[in-house]
């Protein structure tokens, strides 16, 4: 019984992904719908899954020896020998222990693939989890920034309220005061008119002052033109007096430099008179040195011949000079 060919909506057939999923085990590997449409190069997989299924529905059957299929022929004749049969009943059966090792293989790395798969998928959903909480925590965050915005709106609706109530009571401040400002201008036309009465009467007073000024400037005129006069008379009193002071200042400086010259003649006399009497001085001090040394030396020369004499009762007049000198010295020093 032939097989029905079934055509996919997009022009795969049925062949061509029988003999991609073939092509894909022939290379070890296990046929599935992506791998089969990476080998075809289209096909969608709501397409090429049906499809697959069905090429692992006839698997089982394309995979049964050909000594099997004769043996469930009731009455068929064997077209083959004995030894042929038997050959080839041991060629499919190591063909169907590799075919089983290559499937086992596969199946163990699909087995891997879906294990990396499945923790790729718990990692997916701790991803996931994380995530969840992260928008519950911001959810919650909303929540309450919503709850302070509330607040705020209930706050700024009070603070409406209170500026409106602020609103009615400037809006009737501001009656009042155009009231008052009506009034105000009203007074101020009063007084702007008295003013003007006033301006009027100023500006007659200000002509009859500015008449008096006239007449007071006039006379000022005249006396500045007498003081003019009376200055440039004391200025000419005042130029002849400047020479004579000249002339007395003059006379005067030169007395002075006399005096000056007079003076320093002085100085000079009296820094030779202050030298001669230090010299004075000084020779005077020496000769009482020498005076007091030679008294001293007599004394001493007196004394030796005083020891060496008798002695004598009656009084010494040597000694009475002697005396006497001593007190005169001794005077003589003080006075100096």
């Amino acid at each position: 019984m032939q097989s029905k060919i079934i055509r996919g909506p997009r022009g795969v057939q049925m062949e061509e992904v029988w003999a991609a999923a073939d092509t894909v085990l022939g290379l070890g590997e296990r046929p599935t719908i992506e791998r089969v449409r990476q080998q075809l190069g289209r096909g969608s997989p709501n397409t090429v899954g049906p499809m697959l299924d069905g090429w692992y529905g006839s698997l089982a059957k394309r995979l049964q020896s050909p000594v099997d299929a004769i043996e469930q022929d009731d009455g068929a004749e064997v077209p083959l020998p004995a030894p042929v049969v038997r050959a080839a009943k041991a060629m499919w059966g190591r063909a169907l222990q590799h075919a089983d090792e290559r499937v086992t293989a596969q199946f163990t790395e699909a087995r891997k693939d879906l294990s990396v798969q499945a923790e790729a998928l718990r990692q997916a959903q701790d991803v996931l989890a994380q995530e969840t909480q992260r928008l519950a925590d911001r959810s919650e965050a909303y929540d309450m920034a919503m709850q302070a915005r509330d607040a705020q709106i209930a706050e700024m609706g009070r603070l409406v309220q209170e500026l409106q109530q602020q609103l009615a009571g400037s809006q009737e401040m501001l009656a009042a005061s155009r009231s008052e400002s009506k009034q105000l201008r009203l007074a101020a036309d009063a007084e702007r008119r008295r003013q003007e009465a006033k301006e009027v009467e100023h500006r007659g007073e200000r002509t009859r002052l500015e008449e008096r000024a006239q007449a007071q400037e006039r006379r000022l005129n005249a006396e500045v033109d007498r003081a003019r006069q009376e200055s440039k008379r004391l200025a000419l009193k005042l130029e002849g007096d400047a020479r004579a002071s000249a002339k007395s200042l003059s006379a005067s400086l030169e007395k002075a430099r006399e005096l000056e010259a007079h003076v320093v003649t002085l100085q000079a006399e009296k820094a030779g008179l202050v030298k001669d009497l230090q010299a004075a001085r000084d020779e005077t001090k020496d000769l009482r040195a020498k005076l007091e040394q030679r008294s001293t030396e007599m004394f001493a020369v007196l004394s030796e011949l005083r020891d060496r004499l008798p002695t004598i009762p009656t009084s010494d007049p040597v000694q009475s000079t002697l005396k006497t000198r001593k007190a005169r010295a001794k005077a003589s020093n003080r006075s100096n």
